[in-house]
């Protein structure tokens, strides 16, 4: 297998780790936490200032009423003071006609509509009535009534009480009328509009906890639910509030409840009556706040989350990147293994389809592997220890023989095994071929060596051996010829002296084969054109081949040079073209073919090939044997010296032959240069 380096993918760092993310994210929620929160708080305070804007419109509000309704007041015990004046004139000038009577009185009041009327003398003693009089009310008119009767004044106004109102007239006869009118009208009109009933209207409002109109001796005016409240003495926040012309406001607790208390001087018409006290519920704000609270909780929550999310998404893509990086060097690594492995590697699905098919596999087997995959294995190999791979069997090394597209035969050892899931079931069945033709061709072109070696030694002491006589023989047949010539028929002595002269020549020739067979001389290795080379022995044999009636094909142009003993391998070769014009013989327009190629890793294969008869395969194994010859005059030693020759070189001969066919003799040598 040929060295390689594999690339080194780098795995890149990514730009963001999770961990920064996260704490990335983390930041960024307490970032937007506390802009959140110091927003809530700016939201409480602005509430807080629209809450006291609005005590203030309302305690305003409620002064402005107080002020209509005290201009109000006046106006109508103005009318009441001149209705009950004119009323009065008009008794004082009856009386000044005519006595009055208590009946006159009540008549007249009744239709008058005044409450009472007394008429009294310049003495001050009741001279009539409408009614019951209280002298101890009188008593208290006298500084008046005195004045009237002196002449000082012609009328005086009295208030008796918040419901009456009484009118004194002097008569001209000295007498005085006094009128009285009730005040329920103008104590109605109090009532329906004045500060009281505002502040109760207003503090039934929702939102509005209490409103109360208070000062340094206690309650004025409140809303209906307010029984109780904190006196200003002691409370040096009311106090304060009392002085000045601003609103205070505060968080106060109420009843269990903390609520906002907006604090205002209560100043109609610019005279300080007491405080303004408005209550304010905080249920609102409290709302907001937690509404507010839960929206940063949420938002920080699903910041978080985000963060880790993103830092999830972040590391899963790492992880991916890694697995996807890891996984590409490991395609990529075994792709490599895969492609430089000298053995074929076959993986199949359980049902035999093609799922892996490395460059080895399809230099032995053939077909293009983008081709092949998906297809199912037996019909790229039809073999039957493909079968026996898919239906379970397990096999070690079993040989078979395989013949590629070419017509060449192959030996190959087939191993397999199965790949199962965590289930036990069978997911891959993985078929490792291994290549054992060179393997094979080596070890029985070793034996060849060995045997011609064993025999070519024998050959050797054999030859010497025979050698010796066989010299003795060819002086005695000359001295026949030249001493012991018969008298008669000497022409017939001459051919049978001349017969064994030649046979003990040719026997000689035989030794000196086996000789050199035995004892081959040194290889005389030098560079030399392999094209020119094949030339030569072509142009050598070729009118051999053509007095045959055959052809000879070449084929060996640019094969460059080779380092060789150019001699002995042209032996070779003339020994290998005579085999072939030798077996073809009695057939016409057969081809004898002469080629020669380049391979790879500085070798080089040359080629001799006919179109005869065939080899039986009983003899194909033992015709580089010693004396091993199918020819009738034959001496067994042309494959011999074929096989020794090629050995010597460093190379290897195969043969490959099929009756019928022809026969084709490969010799493997290496450039050497």
């Amino acid at each position: 297998m040929a060295d390689f380096t594999p690339d080194i993918v780098p795995v890149r760092p990514t730009a963001l780790k999770p961990g920064y993310l996260a704490a990335l994210f983390a930041v960024l929620a307490v970032v937007l936490g506390a802009f959140a929160l110091y927003g809530l708080q700016q939201e409480r305070r602005s509430t807080l200032e629209t809450m006291e804007r609005g005590a203030r419109s309302l305690a305003e509000a409620v002064s402005r009423a107080e002020e209509n309704v005290l201009r109000a007041e006046a106006d109508m015990e103005a009318l009441v003071g001149e209705r009950l004046l004119d009323n009065a004139r008009l008794l004082a000038e009856l009386g000044s006609r005519q006595a009055l009577s208590d009946t006159l009185i009540e008549r007249l009041a009744a239709e008058h509509e005044l409450d009472q009327v007394d008429v009294l003398d310049l003495e001050g003693r009741l001279l009539a009535s409408s009614g019951i009089v209280d002298d101890d009310e009188l008593d208290g008119w006298q500084e008046g009534l005195q004045r009237l009767f002196a002449g000082l004044e012609q009328a005086l106004l009295f208030e008796l009480d918040q419901r009456l109102f009484a009118v004194a007239v002097a008569m001209r006869n000295g007498g005085v009328v006094i009128v009285r009118a009730s005040a329920e009208r103008l104590l109605e009109l109090r009532i329906r509009s004045g500060a009281g009933r505002l502040i109760q209207e207003i503090g039934s409002n929702k939102g509005v906890v209490y409103m109360v109109l208070q000062d340094s001796l206690g309650l004025l005016a409140a809303s209906s639910d307010v029984v109780l409240i904190d006196p200003i003495t002691g409370d040096t926040f009311l106090e304060s509030a009392l002085v000045k012309d601003s609103v205070d406001s505060r968080l106060v607790t109420f009843e269990g409840q903390q609520i906002f208390e907006a604090v205002i001087p209560f100043a109609p018409e610019g005279e300080t009556l007491g405080l303004l006290r408005i209550g304010l519920s905080l249920d609102e704000l409290r709302v907001q706040e937690r509404r507010g609270r839960l929206q940063v909780l949420l938002l920080v929550l699903l910041l978080l989350v985000l963060g880790a999310v993103g830092a999830g998404a972040v590391t899963v893509r790492q992880n991916l990147s890694l697995l996807g990086d890891a996984y590409t060097r490991i395609q990529t690594y075994s792709s490599r293994i895969l492609t430089q492995m000298a053995d074929a590697v076959i993986a199949t699905d359980p049902v035999g389809v093609i799922e892996v098919f490395n460059q080895a596999a399809e230099d032995l087997l053939g077909g293009d592997r983008n081709e092949v995959r998906g297809r199912r294995l037996q019909e790229v190999w039809p073999h039957e220890i493909v079968d026996r791979a898919l239906q379970g069997e397990e096999l070690l090394g079993a040989v078979c023989l395989y013949t590629n597209k070419e017509g060449g035969e192959r030996t190959l050892a087939v191993s397999s095994s199965q790949v199962r899931n965590a289930d036990g079931e069978v997911e891959t069945i993985v078929l490792v071929v291994q290549d054992l033709s060179e393997k094979v061709a080596m070890e029985a072109d070793l034996r060849r060596r060995d045997r011609l070696a064993s025999m070519g030694a024998l050959a050797a002491g054999v030859a010497h051996e025979v050698r010796n006589p066989l010299n003795a023989i060819s002086v005695i047949v000359q001295r026949l010829r030249r001493e012991f010539i018969p008298q008669q028929d000497k022409e017939e002595y001459g051919q049978l002296t001349g017969v064994v002269s030649e046979e003990v020549k040719r026997v000689n020739r035989i030794i000196e084969q086996f000789l050199e067979l035995a004892r081959p001389p040194a290889l005389a290795k030098e560079r030399a054109d392999l094209a020119a080379l094949l030339q030569r022995a072509a142009q050598t044999i070729e009118p051999r081949v053509l007095a045959t009636g055959l052809r000879l094909q070449r084929d060996f142009n640019d094969v460059g040079a080779v380092e060789v003993d150019a001699d002995q391998l042209q032996q070779a070769l003339l020994n290998l073209l005579g085999n072939a014009i030798e077996s073809m013989e009695s057939m016409d327009e057969e081809a004898i073919k002469l080629a020669a190629r380049s391979l790879a890793d500085g070798w080089v294969e040359i080629t001799v090939a006919d179109t005869g008869p065939g080899i039986p395969p009983a003899e194909l194994e033992r015709i580089f044997d010693l004396y091993f010859t199918t020819k009738a005059e034959g001496t067994g030693l042309g494959l011999s010296i074929v096989h020794r020759i090629v050995s010597e070189h460093g190379g290897r001969i195969e043969v490959q032959s099929a009756l019928g066919e022809g026969t084709r003799f490969t010799i493997l040598l290496p450039r050497g240069c």
